[in-house]
């Protein structure tokens, strides 16, 4: 039997007394307090966060096998994380997007996705006209769209209009130190709260830069900015995730 496993969980897992879990999960409450603050960006997240983490040692607790010699912190942290992650996304079906905005949101994905396919891409104005609406109303469609779509965090990085994409390009995940992959894990679900910090413009322009692929100048014409304009928005948006991400 591995050393690193508590002698609290292998009695647990032998007896299933339920008189050891308090103790145990004192034994592990630095872990669970660890995690919730760095997905907590705001106080008053934190106690429910604690609480939430402390239900996912519970679980992992009696989903644990001894036998496969792992320590339990190491087994324990995917579910805290996982449970977290269920909590945010709960959290988040709260706020209601409109149907029609999701209808039109749908549309005009398809529709980039199509343009997309033949090496174009439509600005908001073609999009206004192609489905008979103003382009104000496509921004907010897109806009909603950012609320009920994960971006994708391993998409590459940004670079610049002169430079080519690669295979190995690296990704806006790879740009933050992590040690462990439980550490990846908290780092990538820690950015994805941090982007809900940007203001509506950042996280369009993030969005259409990092999961729609779209170049900088595709961007600045989408919405009607200089391209240093909406180099500078990108430079700043970054610099305000590393922060966060640093505090």
């Amino acid at each position: 039997m591995s050393e690193k496993i508590d002698p609290l969980v292998i009695e647990y897992c032998e007896t299933k007394n339920p008189a050891l879990r308090e103790d145990i999960i004192t034994n592990y409450k630095s872990l669970i307090h660890y995690i919730a603050r760095k997905f907590a960006f705001n106080r008053s997240d934190t106690d429910d966060l604690i609480q939430v983490g402390t239900i996912a040692v519970l679980k992992a607790l009696d989903r644990f096998l001894p036998d496969k010699k792992i320590d339990f912190a190491t087994f324990a942290t995917p579910t805290i994380i996982g449970e977290i992650k269920h909590y945010f996304r709960d959290k988040s079906r709260l706020v209601k997007v409109p149907r029609k905005l999701q209808e039109l949101y749908s549309k005009i994905k398809t529709e980039i996705r199509l343009r997309q396919k033949d090496g174009k891409s439509p600005t908001v104005a073609e999009l206004a006209r192609i489905f008979e609406t103003s382009e104000e109303k496509i921004l907010e469609a897109m806009e909603a769209g950012q609320n009920i779509k994960i971006l994708s965090l391993d998409a590459p990085s940004y670079t610049s209009d002169f430079l080519k994409s690669s295979k190995n390009e690296p990704s806006i995940i790879d740009s933050i130190g992590s040690e462990t992959k439980e550490d990846f894990m908290l780092s990538k679900e820690t950015l994805k709260q941090a982007l809900l910090k940007l203001s509506s413009r950042e996280r369009r322009i993030i969005y259409l830069r990092f999961y729609g692929g779209l170049s900088q100048s595709e961007i600045a014409k989408r919405m009607n900015l200089s391209q240093m304009h909406i180099s500078r928005i990108l430079t700043t948006a970054i610099k305000h995730l590393k922060k966060w991400l640093a505090q």
